[in-house]
């Protein structure tokens, strides 16, 4: 029997419009799926609440982990703070934590984790994601070298919350902008997380100060042989991402559609492109 499956998207006041989109986007084009969570700061409930419906959710900080309190910006950054966290975090850290909590808290056991700036534009029935029983774990194998240091430090602080030594580079990277996961790993995870740091596993990973969700759900995998069964490596994506260039205007927003493989069905414009949201949003919804 299939899996069932669910959608999480962590976001914020800056990605609302985006966020929109995406949402606009699965209603036109997504099916077999349980429920979209859609993961915010509680100082953003009231924004978002708009977007909830029947197949959708607004799930605020609060439901999910402990009270973090604002402390402020610097360099450009909305810093939180926390009762047993050493250091702040900042609003990255909170959405990458809140999207292990969702996990977590939601019922599929199945979750594809889609970011805010993502948008649908062929129809995907997500049914066709859990026929297997193998859960695809996104890869780009060798994708972690030495002159990507952020990467770097990311994968060495994934394996040290399991106290362990890291892969020698280079090495493979589990990032993308569509990546599924399994409840029952998420929850593998976190009591390894605990067991070996003896305490919550937010604080844990937040006091690694630099880290990647998704480089900690592949060490789990990588680290325990009866989670990797449950696994199966693809190189392939299900979204075609435009990370850097020039703002596209529509000419060139439909010549990058037209690059999707048949496998592909979103695209990912990313924001630092400055793509006017009216152009994404013309060519996805006419």
């Amino acid at each position: 029997m299939a899996a069932s499956i669910s959608l999480v998207t962590p976001s914020y006041s800056g990605d609302f419009a985006a966020c929109q989109l995406l949402c606009a986007s699965m209603d036109r084009f997504v099916s077999g799926f349980d429920m979209h969570y859609i993961v915010v700061g509680d100082e953003d409930a009231a924004l978002f609440a708009g977007l909830a419906g029947p197949k959708r959710r607004v799930v605020t900080n609060a439901e999910l982990l402990p009270k973090f309190w604002s402390i402020g910006r610097w360099r450009g950054r909305r810093y939180s703070w926390a009762l047993g966290l050493g250091l702040p975090v900042y609003g990255w850290h909170l959405q990458q934590l809140r999207k292990i909590a969702m996990t977590l808290a939601q019922e599929s056991e199945w979750v594809m984790c889609v970011d805010s700036d993502n948008c649908f534009v062929r129809p995907f029935d997500l049914s066709t994601v859990t026929v297997s029983n193998k859960v695809p774990l996104f890869v780009t194998p060798a994708g972690i070298t030495p002159d990507r240091p952020n990467h770097v430090t990311w994968l060495g602080n994934a394996y040290v919350l399991f106290g362990l030594p890291a892969p020698a580079l280079p090495a493979d990277d589990f990032i993308g902008p569509m990546i599924v996961w399994e409840r029952e790993t998420v929850s593998q995870m976190v009591q390894k997380i605990e067991s070996f740091a003896g305490k919550p596993w937010w604080s844990a990973i937040a006091r690694q100060r630099q880290f990647s969700e998704y480089l900690i759900y592949a060490a789990a995998v990588a680290s325990d042989p009866a989670i990797a069964e449950r696994h199966e490596k693809t190189t392939q994506s299900w979204c075609l991402t435009y990370w850097e260039g020039p703002a596209l205007d529509d000419k060139g927003l439909a010549d990058f559609i037209g690059q999707l493989a048949p496998h592909q069905n979103s695209i990912t414009i990313q924001s630092h492109t400055h793509t006017p949201a009216d152009v994404i949003r013309r060519a996805v919804l006419g």
